[in-house]
């Protein structure tokens, strides 16, 4: 019997290898096709951060976007993201608006921008509704005239898709790279090409085994996911013993001592940050909370 593949596709690793190889263009194309359901479809990409094993193995915190471009000129950014915090929204919103930006060369007239699409799975919920997909874009509020070619961002909550096997092959595009994505480690191969036997998936299937199976990448994926579970179990610890200090200490000096302790700072003592004023504890929060979002993301 065949064991499982074991290789979570949604580890920044796994998932970098899969969308943003030079040979897996399949791939990211069936992906963004199946989110954005445009009436252009994509039907060619050239990766613009092609996947490379180094960049894991020399940079802790490596970009895990995917950044491609079309025959069209359009700008796609797709990313997962296990950790989703309440600024998330602001974060999307910034490096979409960056990376449209960034088309723009010296000398470069505005008419020459082209439309930048990002892609955000999120493994948390995001938005207080049951919607699997939002999508945003610019749109004048009351004639709902639409800003074309500019900046769109589309939140896939893999959290809220509960789709069974059983459900899997009648399911939309989308709902099936919802399941893959979630749940592809946990099947063995054969049950995965049988499943979802079109070339996108069999190619990202393989990909996953692939990894499995090189030693070298097994071990890069191994520290990855560690990593990321790492940050999974220092948030929650945080979260509770936030809530015992700030019942203890005071809400702000228990959330920013334990800023500190995550960032692996000098804690000061509730004594010194007594006597701080309000103001000298508030920009320290702010400062604290911008530095671990940059590790975190």
């Amino acid at each position: 019997m065949s064991a499982k593949i074991g290789i979570r596709a949604w580890i920044d690793f796994a998932f970098r290898k899969i969308f943003g190889k030079p040979g897996n263009e399949i791939c990211l194309i069936s992906l963004l096709n199946a989110v954005l359901d445009l009436p252009e479809q994509v039907v060619a990409v050239e990766f613009l951060n092609p996947f490379s094993f180094k960049d894991f193995a020399n940079d802790k915190l490596v970009c895990v976007d995917v950044k491609a471009t079309d025959d069209r000129g359009r700008v796609f950014i797709v990313e997962v993201q296990i950790v989703v915090p309440a600024s998330f929204a602001k974060r999307a919103a910034y490096y979409a608006c960056k990376a449209y930006a960034d088309q723009l060369q010296a000398g470069q007239g505005y008419g020459t921008l082209k439309a930048t699409y990002s892609v955000c799975l999120l493994m948390r919920n995001l938005w207080p509704d049951a919607e699997l997909h939002h999508h945003f874009r610019l749109v004048e509020q009351t004639t709902a005239e639409v800003l074309h070619d500019a900046i769109e961002i589309h939140t896939v909550e893999l959290a809220k898709y509960n789709g069974t096997v059983q459900e899997v092959r009648g399911a939309s595009a989308l709902e099936q790279w919802c399941y893959w994505i979630k749940n592809a480690g946990e099947h063995t191969a054969e049950e995965l090409r049988e499943l979802l036997p079109s070339l996108a998936f069999l190619r990202a299937t393989s990909e996953l085994i692939a990894i499995q199976e090189i030693t070298e990448e097994k071990a890069m994926y191994d520290s990855r996911e560690k990593a990321v579970l790492d940050i999974e179990s220092n948030l929650i610890d945080a979260r509770e013993e936030g809530i015992e200090k700030g019942r203890s200490e005071g809400e702000w000096i228990g959330k920013l001592r334990l800023l500190q302790e995550l960032l692996g700072e000098q804690v000061s003592t509730v004594e010194e940050l007594a006597q701080w004023s309000e103001e000298r504890i508030a920009a320290t929060l702010t400062a604290l909370q911008a530095k671990l979002q940059m590790r975190l993301s």
